[in-house]
């Protein structure tokens, strides 16, 4: 048995350290190993010591620390060992932790894990001593109610009882003592109850509403029943009888019926609040904000504009609304209402470079001469830029792309010298073994008090091993945008390009699309279950793999590099031919869904109306990214790309390309040197 534990042993270690022996190969020729002739021999020592630890061998693993005392991950251990015998740990122990690697990320778990043992054991007086030390969890701060409870801080336990309490989901089960003394002392009255009843729902929260109605107050069960069924249900609301009683019930009840019914059928909600409108007496700002509400749904599904301009509210006030109706006067043409609207937002977002270029577009096409040289010194602003809108400005004046690019400044001695700095030694020796989420903490924990100089050589050392996630977090945390070296990585470049040919798409867009998705992030998952570089949805994975014909053993395989890449530019090539090889379309479908896009499908707008009025905040940024990311891509390959092809133009409705084309001879200014 011991010899097939070591055989494991070995084998995992070996993997983890291909990981090392890869990143250190890419250094390039000129590179010197700073590690210690017997760091790998150390990185098996440590997984042995690890392996001590979760199988209670402790006798063992005192014999075998001390030859790990120089380890990077010395830290490590002493944390795990710690971790597994917490609750042998006196307040000491603890604190003399605390104070020895207080430079590290692992004090905040080992508190946090520490109090959780604490409060387990019922040593309340030493819980609330501490519980300030650490960032606390739901469950922490339900512990903490409860042990002010048992320390006698009862006032400030119930407090804490009514803020867990009062709030629109489920709080775990740690928190039943304490909700159990608070319900005891009648902490829930009647408007507690409503409250975290109607706030269930305005979370949707629909299982935790059902069992929330058992607490509301008898005379409130009946509306808490209609606003179950309004929210289930919303059309329920047009039964004016149920909800014609003047009472602030029925008003709340209404004003969130309508804005269920809005996501639908706008005109209905519009129609049925202004009925009800003059059966309650509503608060100014609640029912002026459900008009907005509801303006919002009608700007992105009714064509009636008379309609949304009859909403009685103040725009000045709703910028969200205003935006809304710009991007319906952009899908029907309505230019002048497109500057109207535009000058009804505040100040910081009428600056900001999607409306600037958004008013050059309207001022653009004026028979004023005038207006005109406003749009064109708009737009030679906007082409100085490094953005989606400087690059289509930069298009229209026929102009050079400014990529703004500012290589790095790092040296070889920069780089070695940052290396053997402990947190960053403890960051890339975590990466080496595969433990990625650990690697990620300690570097962002490291670097977070780094000047931009340091910053900028922390970057270069993760690239160097092939850890592109971290030069992408760590050009962005020290403002670093022009870093394009640090900030877009060519990663995995062998399997993209391998991968782009097979699928015959652009391996800049293939790059861009992995930018965009996961930073390269092999462990990504997305909070609805996209893993992966690419983030592939398992079911979709699961389809190209059949497709190709490739195998495909578990969801997580998606975890491979290489398996991710192919299956992933696979699919791309297959949303690229759905939609006639129009990279607009097909990376809105690899973000929202081919269904979605077929049905946003407007060939009577140019192509930059269409992206501009995609539904999804998160698609329209999405595939504008995208779009710039692949022309960044290509200036970093030295290749010549457009932000947008003839035939992706093309593909939109000709006469609005050509007017677009007319604007640009317009504005039409000498093209400056390529920068």
């Amino acid at each position: 048995m011991k010899q097939l534990v070591s055989f494991f042993l070995t084998l995992f270690i070996a993997l983890a350290m291909s990981t090392h022996c890869v990143a250190d190969f890419s250094r390039g020729a000129g590179y010197n190993p700073t590690v210690a002739p017997d760091r790998f021999e150390q990185r098996q020592m440590y997984l042995d010591a690890i392996h001590l630890i979760k199988t209670s061998q402790f006798s063992r693993l005192q014999k075998l620390k001390p030859q790990l005392r120089t380890y990077p991950l010395y830290p490590y251990l002493e944390y795990t060992e710690i971790s597994y015998r917490i609750s042998r740990q006196s307040e000491q122990d603890i604190l003399r932790f605390v104070e020895q690697y207080r430079d590290t990320p692992l004090v905040e778990p080992l508190l946090a894990h520490w109090l959780a043992n604490l409060a387990k054991r019922g040593k309340w007086e030493i819980f609330v001593t501490h519980y300030d030390k650490v960032t606390p969890t739901k469950k922490l701060a339900c512990q903490h109610a409860y042990g002010l409870y048992k320390v006698g801080m009862v006032d400030q336990a119930l407090a804490q009882a009514e803020k867990l309490w009062t709030v629109g989901f489920s709080q775990p089960d740690e928190c039943d003592p304490i909700f159990n003394v608070w319900r005891g002392a009648n902490g829930i009255t009647p408007e507690i109850a409503w409250q975290r009843f109607a706030l269930s729902l305005k979370e949707n929260n629909k299982d935790l509403s059902s069992y929330l109605i058992r607490f509301v107050d008898r005379q409130d069960k009946p509306f808490a029943t209609n606003y179950r069924l309004v929210h289930l249900k919303p059309k329920t609301i047009k039964r004016y009888k149920s909800f014609k009683a003047t009472n602030i019930r029925n008003r709340e009840i209404i004003l969130h019926g309508v804005k269920r019914l809005s996501r639908i059928h706008p005109e209905d909600a519009l129609l049925i609040l202004g009925q009800y409108e003059k059966l309650q007496d509503f608060n100014p700002v609640e029912l002026e904000d459900a008009y907005a509400y509801i303006g919002v749904r009608l700007a992105g599904k009714s064509s009636d504009l008379a309609l949304i301009d009859s909403l009685p509210v103040n725009l000045h006030e709703q910028p969200i609304l205003v935006e809304a109706r710009i991007r319906q006067s952009l899908e029907h043409g309505d230019w002048s209402n497109v500057m109207i609207l535009i000058n009804l937002l505040p100040q910081e977002q009428q600056d900001s470079n999607r409306w600037q270029y958004w008013k050059a577009r309207a001022l653009g096409i004026s028979a004023d001469e005038a207006d005109r040289q406003i749009a064109r010194n708009i737009m030679i602003e906007l082409s100085s830029e490094r953005s989606f809108y400087g690059f289509v400005s930069a298009d229209i004046l026929q102009n050079q792309y400014n990529y703004q690019d500012e290589p790095s400044p790092v040296t070889l001695e920069q780089i070695l010298s940052l290396e053997e700095s402990p947190g960053v030694q403890r960051a890339l020796e975590l990466f080496a073994l595969g433990e990625r989420s650990q690697a990620r903490r300690e570097w962002y924990f490291s670097t977070s008090d780094f000047n931009n100089v340091e910053r900028d050589v922390a970057a270069r050392v993760a690239l160097r091993w092939g850890w592109y996630k971290a030069s992408i977090q760590t050009m962005i945390d020290a403002g670093a945008w022009n870093h394009l070296d640090h900030r877009f990585p060519i990663a995995y470049a062998d399997t993209f390009i391998t991968h782009a040919r097979r699928a015959n798409i652009p391996v800049q867009w293939s790059l861009a699309i992995a930018r965009q998705e996961s930073s390269f992030m092999t462990d990504a998952k997305s909070s609805s279950g996209a893993l992966g570089v690419m983030q592939l949805m398992p079911a979709t994975a699961k389809q190209v793999a059949a497709r190709i014909g490739v195998s495909y053993p578990s969801n997580r395989s998606l975890a491979s590099p290489d398996l991710n890449i192919r299956l992933g530019t696979n699919y791309l090539g297959q949303m690229l031919r759905k939609f006639d090889n129009n990279r607009i379309l097909a990376s809105a479908a690899y973000n929202a869904g081919p269904g979605r896009v077929n049905q946003w499908l407007n060939p009577n707008v140019p192509f930059d109306v269409w992206i501009e009025i995609i539904p999804f905040t998160e698609t329209r940024n999405y595939v504008q990214n995208v779009l710039m990311f692949s022309s960044i891509y290509s200036r970093r390959m030295n290749e010549r790309q457009p932000l947008i092809y003839p035939h992706e133009r093309n593909y939109f409705s000709p006469q609005q390309v050509s007017a677009i084309q007319a604007l640009a001879e317009k504005l039409t200014v000498k093209p400056p040197e390529n920068t």
